[in-house]
This record gives C-alpha cells, structure tokens and sequence, in this order.
C-alpha cells in the first residue's frame, strides 16, 4: 500500500492539472477575502466566516474532474494492471487510489483556507468554533464525494469517466440547491398583480403595487394566498432527509449556515434552523462506507482486458 501511494502521490505531483486547479482555487479563495476587505472598508462589518468556506464550492466541482482525470489516465495507460500484474491486490489499488484522491482534497482545502487568511489578513473571524465545526463537517462530506466518485472512475475505465463524475459532482451540488431552494418556499405569498415605480411631488420614486385589476393597493393591504410550490409534511421532511445524506445536499448546509424556516403564517423568516452537524457527519461516514464497500465488491470482480 505504501509504494501504491508513493506512485500515485509521485505522478499526481508531476500532474500540470493538478497546479493548475491549485492555483485557481487559491486565486478564488484569495479573490473572495479581498472583496471581504473592500466591504470592511465600506462599512466596516465584514467577517471572514463565510468566505473561509465559500472555497468548498469550487472544490465540489473541481475534485470530481481531477479524480475521474486521474484515474482514467492509469487505466488509459495501463498503470493499474501493471500494478495488478507485480502482485498487488485489487482491494490495494482501489484503496490507494481513494487515499490519493482526498488527500487531495485536504491539500485544497488547507490552501483554500490559507488564501482566505492571509488576503484577508487584518479582518476578524466572528465565530470560530462555529467556522472550524463547519470546516470539519465540509472535510466529512468531502470523504463522502470522494468515495461516490472513485467508484465511478474505478469502474468506468473509458474516457467517459471524467463525464460521469463532472456530471454527478454538478448534480449532486445543484441539485442539492434545487431542493434546498424549494424547501425553503414559504407557506403563502402575495397576490398583486405588478409593481410600477411613481414619482411624487417632491421627485422621489417610490413603488405603487397593483392588484390583478391593474388598480393601486397599498402594501399593507395586499392580500395573501397559498403558495403552489410549498411543499407540505411529510414529503418535506422526507426531502430535507434526502437531502441532507448526500454531499451536495450537505454543503449548501453548510455554506447557508443553515436553513430557513417560515412563521406559522408563513409570511416572514422566523428563525434559521440547523441539521445537527453531528448528524451530518454521519451522514457522509455511512455513504463513504456504502460506496466503498460496493467499489471494493464491483472492482474485484471487474474484467480489466
């Protein structure tokens, strides 16, 4: 296991891919923090917490392109039946190739997050333990992503690896925003028909809200309706659950800090909940093992001609 991983540590090095993803990740993380700079100068209110890990995002996408580049490129060159072929087992090789690849990603993170210190270098970390518990639940769903899409590069040993886990990487986050996005549709909306901007006689423009009619209504008048898009009990909690199991479910958790939960009436944000990070965690352990087991299983019974 230690040559496997001294190889695959060695050739992933020499990989230009790999800086350059490198450097695109600490340029966005170091971009991030600079703007964060600007508004501190503006007003003076600027924190570090979210921008720390806003970096994720581009991970989730990066990662599974550089796992299904870097270990199609062993199958395309042969490199894991030369490996088979000098004696190592197929559980060895599989396992290795999964180490590489999230060490990988911690390498990332740790320079995403070393960006974000250093350009912005001078602002404050409102709440540190709640930033270092995120990080920590962001480096769990990670293992969690890295073992779904090392199964998929694993057992897929034509170019269409990398096409495959781009496009579960971009699923599983968008579609995880999607969700989270409907869930959090209020109970009710506003019924008016459209809003116009007036001028009074002092030249200020004000909004003038119109009812179906195209008649004036005032704001506290506008009357409220259900809304079609709310997804009620006990399918939302069902998709929350969903949801919340896979990674990219997970990280708008996380990158959120939360999620929003309406009043009874359902016209206003009555507080921010949280899915227990503990929770979350375990969440990610479990897929990890599932896929790993299921990799594990597959690739050993897989015909490498």
């Amino acid at each position: 296991m230690v040559h496997l991983l001294h190889a695959n540590l060695h050739a992933l090095l020499r990989a230009k891919r790999f800086w350059l993803s490198a450097f695109i990740l600490t340029a966005g993380a170091a971009w991030d923090a600079i703007a964060q700079r600007g508004m501190a100068s503006l007003n003076g209110g600027a924190l570090l917490d979210n921008t720390i890990v806003n970096c994720a995002a581009w991970q989730f996408i990066l990662l599974p392109c550089l796992c299904g580049l870097f270990i199609n490129t062993d199958y395309h060159d042969g490199t894991i039946r030369c490996k088979l072929t000098v004696g190592r087992s197929r559980t060895a090789v599989y396992l290795s190739n999964f180490i590489t690849v999230y060490a990988m990603e911690l390498f990332f993170m740790a320079l995403s997050v070393s960006a974000v210190l250093i350009a912005g270098a001078g602002l404050t970390i409102g709440n540190p333990g709640n930033v270092a518990l995120r990080l920590a639940v962001l480096l769990m769903l990670f293992l969690a992503l890295t073992a779904i899409c090392v199964f998929a590069a694993m057992l897929i040993a034509n170019r269409s690896a990398l096409v495959v886990c781009a496009m579960v990487g971009l699923g599983l986050m968008f579609g995880g925003q999607a969700i989270c996005l409907a869930l959090e549709s209020p109970k009710v909306i506003p019924n008016y028909g459209s809003v116009i901007m007036t001028t009074n006689e002092d030249g200020e423009q004000t909004m003038q809200y119109l009812d179906r009619e195209g008649n004036p209504i005032s704001a506290d008048d506008i009357p409220m309706i259900p809304n079609p898009s709310y997804i009620d009990e006990p399918l939302q909690s069902v998709l929350r659950t969903a949801n919340n199991i896979q990674p990219g479910g997970q990280l708008w958790e996380i990158l959120w800090d939360g999620h929003r939960v309406f009043s009874d009436d359902g016209a206003q944000v009555e507080t921010i909940e949280y899915t227990p990070r503990w929770q979350l965690a375990l969440y990610s352990a479990a897929v990890t093992l599932f896929f790993l087991g299921l990799g594990l299983t597959l690739f050993r019974r897989k015909d490498l001609k």
